[in-house]
């Protein structure tokens, strides 16, 4: 089935919006910023962009947010997903780290959840370092139980990776 990934959300402050090949940079400066999420390349960012890609990110607003104006317009986070199947995985999310703690994580998250079931997608999976307390608490707060763990999985440092999975609901 197929389903549009533009899944426009407007919450104070923060508008969810298809990821463009203008955020890239944008992307990329959180990555930097963020060594607990998986390092892309400017180059698979902008053939994701050009895709009408299960990809997304936060725009700071303004409208109702205690942001300084000199982040109004900048993209605060992204979540990067895919679909196989009947499944949605999150490949990579990350948030600013001088934007952490408002609440724009979950609403990636929840843009990628309410997005999933109109995709086709029965369940969501995941896979977090196992020492990202503050993602595991995101997660489990969103309804994701722990289905696996790949030992050694991610390098700089070596760690585990925890598999997280969420059935969706009303989904076979």
């Amino acid at each position: 089935m197929a389903a549009s990934s533009k899944a426009p959300k407007v919450g104070p402050g923060i508008k969810i919006r298809k990821l463009a090949t203008s955020d890239v940079r944008a992307v990329q400066a959180i990555l930097q910023e963020s060594p607990e999420a998986a390092a892309w390349s400017e180059e698979s960012l902008l053939r994701l962009a050009a895709v009408e890609a299960a990809a997304w990110v936060a725009e700071v607003t303004g409208a109702g947010c205690t942001c300084s104006p000199s982040r109004i317009g900048v993209v605060a986070g992204f979540l990067m997903g895919r679909i196989a199947g009947d499944e949605f995985e999150i490949l990579n999310m990350a948030v600013s780290p001088g934007n952490r703690r408002q609440g724009i994580g979950s609403r990636l998250l929840e843009c990628a959840l309410e997005f999933s079931p109109i995709a086709g997608c029965a369940r969501v999976y995941l896979e977090v370092r196992a020492s990202n307390e503050s993602a595991l608490a995101l997660y489990k707060r969103h309804g994701f139980t722990e289905c696996g763990r790949r030992a050694g999985y991610y390098r700089d440092p070596v760690e585990d990776a925890l598999l997280l999975s969420l059935s969706l609901p009303g989904m076979p």
